[in-house]
C-alpha cells in the first residue's frame, strides 16, 4: 500500500505536470495566434497591391489564378440576369440580421456566369416571406472588387431552397452551378455601386480582422502567465508548509 506520506507529494508532482501540459498549450495558441495575423496581414496587403493594379476584364480573370484575383478591381460589360436572385442567409450588418443578394452576370463571349453581389437586405419578422427585389434584365456596365466568399462555419451545405428568390446557408459556387445548371466563376464582384439597387455592400476581405486574432493571442498569453503565477504561488506556499512541517518535527 502506498504510504499517506507519499500520496501528497505524488499528487503536487502529477499537478506541476498537468500545469505545465497546460502552460505549453496556452502559449502555442498564442503563438499561432500571431502567425494568423501576420499570415492575415500579408493577405491584406497583397490584395491592397492588386487594388492598386489596372482594373481586370474578363479575359483577365478567366486567365488569372483564383487566388491572385482576389481583392482586385474589375471592371466588366454584361447583362444583369433578372433570375435568379440569390440570398445568403444569416448576414448580419450595423445589428440588422438579413441577407446578401447575388445575380448573374452574363458577359457576352463568355459561358461562366459571374455572381454579383448586390448588397445587404434586412430580414423581416417572418421567415417564410422573402425580400423582393426588381425582376428585370439589365445591360450595364460595373466596376468594383473580386473576391471569394469564406465558408459559413455555421453550414458547410448549401442549402438551397426551391422557389424565386432562391434562399441559401452558404455560397458554395460548385453546388451552386450544379443546383442552376450553369457554369459559374468561382468569384464574386462586389459592385461600387449598382444602378437601380441602392443596397448597403461592405467590403470584409477576410473573416476575422488581423486586431481579433492578437486580441486573441493576448489572452491566451496572459491566461498562460496567470497560470504560471499561480503555481509558482501554490509552489512557495507548498514549501513554507514543508519548511513549518519539517521544524516542528525536529524540535
Amino acid at each position: 500500500m502506498d504510504s499517506p506520506v507519499g500520496r501528497p507529494a505524488l499528487a503536487g508532482k502529477l499537478l506541476i505536470l498537468f500545469t505545465l501540459g497546460l502552460f505549453v498549450v496556452l502559449v502555442k495558441l498564442g503563438f499561432w495566434q500571431l502567425s494568423r495575423a501576420e499570415e492575415k496581414q500579408q493577405l491584406l496587403a497583397a490584395q491592397e497591391a492588386r487594388f492598386q493594379a489596372t482594373p481586370l476584364t474578363m479575359h483577365n480573370l478567366v486567365q488569372t489564378p483564383l487566388q491572385q484575383a482576389q481583392g482586385a478591381r474589375m471592371e466588366v460589360t454584361g447583362t444583369l440576369m433578372a433570375t435568379p436572385t440569390l440570398l445568403l442567409d444569416n448576414q448580419v450588418m450595423d445589428g440588422k440580421v438579413g441577407y446578401l443578394a447575388y445575380r448573374l452576370l452574363q458577359v457576352p463571349g463568355y459561358k461562366a456566369l459571374l455572381p454579383v453581389e448586390l448588397g445587404f437586405i434586412a430580414a423581416g419578422n417572418d421567415r417564410r416571406i422573402l425580400p423582393q427585389l426588381s425582376a428585370e434584365a439589365v445591360q450595364l456596365t460595373l466596376h468594383g472588387r473580386l473576391y471569394q466568399r469564406q465558408a459559413n462555419p455555421m453550414s458547410h451545405g448549401l442549402g438551397a431552397e426551391a422557389g424565386e428568390p432562391m434562399r441559401i446557408q452558404a455560397l458554395d459556387i460548385n453546388a451552386l452551378s450544379v443546383q442552376l445548371g450553369k457554369p459559374l466563376l468561382n468569384i464574386c464582384l462586389q459592385p461600387d455601386t449598382m444602378p437601380g439597387l441602392p443596397l448597403p455592400r461592405r467590403w470584409m476581405p477576410i473573416s476575422m480582422p488581423v486586431e481579433k486574432h492578437l486580441g486573441y493571442a493576448a489572452q491566451w498569453f496572459s491566461l498562460a502567465g496567470a497560470l504560471l503565477v499561480l503555481t509558482l504561488l501554490y509552489w512557495i506556499r507548498t514549501r513554507k508548509k514543508s519548511n513549518t512541517s519539517s521544524g516542528i518535527e525536529t524540535q
